[in-house]
């Protein structure tokens, strides 16, 4: 190993991306070739290198330095549990390297301000108390609430966005993640918000609002026709070809859709990224995850959620990663490969179904003298034509809301 050189902190070598100039490409430090043809033996060069050829002329150089700030900047290889990554060459006692834009800089000033202004106190460049992760943005918000924002101007893979979220919530970090690209791999893998991207200059005027364009989302339920509260079937898969096509299947559902795409949504007032912080920091908004995708909901939504999905859905005992699990779960946070890098598509709606259930067929009494349909079981009032296990005439929604 290189003597005299400080190692970026867990967090920045997840992250960090590596290029290689002679092959004109960002590594693939997971892969046995490193994504570059014909690199099976690249990372033993590489290897043997150290302490033989200045880390200047060793060709790994950080890209986001040159990209941000037309800065080279070598970088050299570290193992770190088992698993290769790459670290910014610097001495000890020097600063760590920023991959920060002027956009990104005014984001956190902005964000900084206006929770100050606020009643919350914020600090800028704030570390986690176990030292794994570096917050941008330090909010102290009610009843001890840690907010955390991270604003995400560059691509990033979602296993590693995965890891870094996982570094603040095992610090006790409240984490929103603010994403400027609709198309972003890592939305929805994180607590997340999506703003527009703005330049630093309107960003930094506190009189600009900001909008808040996706990540909070609303409980809507009803039934699935043209009548119904929904504007379309969530089971209908969406199609980009044709985004006004709706479909529905005469069934219920109860979903969680994007305040944005609410039928509920007026278009007036709309929710501005100043007030979604305050309101986060206060714990009037509340961060939830569905079936891997993560969100937001106002507090007296969450209490609609709860009711549908039960109170421990989403507090699981999440295990801390090991040292051994690393390699399986932490690693991906690698650049891709330009040799096998696909464009993300575009997504359509975002809704989550929390519950569906098929149209009830409940059968009417027959004109001109036929048999009378038995009322539920469960004292709704209302024919049913179903037995359930005991044999007596029920619906299923009755059912179930004897049952809870």
């Amino acid at each position: 190993m290189d003597d005299d050189l400080q190692v970026d902190s867990d967090e920045d070598l997840y992250r960090n991306p590596v290029y290689y100039e002679p092959a004109d490409c960002n590594l693939d430090l997971e892969r046995a070739d490193l994504g570059v043809p014909d690199g099976e033996d690249l990372l033993g060069e590489l290897l043997r290198m150290r302490k033989r050829v200045p880390i200047e002329k060793r060709g790994l150089i950080c890209p986001d330095c040159r990209d941000l700030r037309g800065r080279r900047v070598p970088m050299y290889l570290v193992q770190h549990d088992g698993v290769w990554l790459a670290s910014h060459y610097r001495k000890p006692g020097d600063k760590p390297i920023s991959h920060e834009s002027d956009e990104h800089l005014a984001r956190k000033e902005r964000v900084a301000k206006d929770s100050e202004d606020h009643g919350f106190r914020a600090n800028i460049e704030s570390q986690a108390a176990d030292g794994h992760a570096r917050l941008d943005v330090r909010i102290d918000g009610a009843n001890g609430i840690v907010l955390g924002y991270e604003p995400q101007l560059s691509p990033q893979t979602a296993r590693g966005m995965r890891a870094r979220e996982g570094f603040r919530r095992r610090g006790g970090i409240q984490s929103v993640w603010d994403f400027a690209d609709p198309d972003h791999a890592c939305i929805g893998t994180v607590p997340y918000v999506r703003t527009p991207n703005l330049p630093a200059s309107v960003i930094r005027v506190q009189r600009n609002p900001i909008a808040v364009q996706d990540g909070n989302f609303v409980v809507e339920e009803g039934r699935c026709n043209q009548s119904g509260a929904l504007t379309r079937c969530p089971d209908k898969p969406y199609d980009p070809e044709n985004p006004t096509d709706a479909g529905y299947c005469g069934g219920w559902h109860r979903v969680l859709v994007p305040g944005h795409q609410s039928s509920t949504q007026t278009g007036e007032g709309g929710l501005t990224l100043t007030r979604f912080i305050v309101e986060a920091a206060a714990g009037e908004r509340i961060p939830f995850q569905r079936g891997g995708h993560h969100g937001w909901l106002p507090a007296d939504q969450w209490q609609q959620y709860l009711e549908a999905n039960g109170p421990a859905l989403d507090e699981k005992v999440r295990q801390p990663v090991r040292q051994g699990d690393r390699r399986d779960r932490c690693t991906e946070d690698r650049p891709a490969s330009e040799k096998r890098a696909v464009p993300k598509p575009r997504r359509g709606s975002r809704s989550i179904v929390l519950e569906s259930r098929p149209p009830e067929v409940e059968a009417v009494r027959v004109p001109g003298g036929g048999t009378a349909i038995p009322l539920c079981r469960f004292g709704c009032g209302q024919p049913a034509s179903l037995s359930g296990p005991e044999g007596l005439p029920e619906h299923f929604s009755c059912r179930r809301k004897h049952e809870t």
